[in-house]
């Protein structure tokens, strides 16, 4: 099982490589890439993910679904805990339970505001 310190620790390895990669990237809206913005976490987070779910054998839509899940449950989540999660549930599974979509972002609003 993968933990949430190794994907800490790759990350702090990678750090530069993976924020020059945020930058670059022309889908990524401007106000998205400023340094120490939440969603800087998220994309480190992701590439981890996403090199983990590669080299497990996840195709590439599989690993583009996974993603999308993974950043919408990590906007009120923790991000490593969530890419953790659901790499350790395709490994055993060779599938995630959540499909990215209004769907999942429906259930995780039920979830973060069911007690406001």
């Amino acid at each position: 099982m993968h933990t949430e310190e190794q994907a800490k620790q790759w990350v702090t390895k990678n750090r530069q490589e993976l924020i020059n990669s945020l930058i670059a990237c022309a889908e990524v809206p401007e106000i998205m890439k400023g340094p120490g913005n939440r969603f800087e976490e998220v994309w480190c987070a992701g590439c981890w993910l996403n090199e983990k779910l590669r080299k497990a054998g996840a195709t590439k839509e599989i690993t583009e679904n996974i993603g999308f899940a993974h950043g919408q449950r990590s906007l009120f989540g923790d991000t490593y805990q969530w890419a953790v999660t659901y790499l350790n549930e395709f490994i055993s599974r060779g599938e995630v339970a959540d499909k990215p979509g209004i769907e999942l972002a429906d259930q995780i609003n039920d979830e973060v505001f069911q007690n406001v």
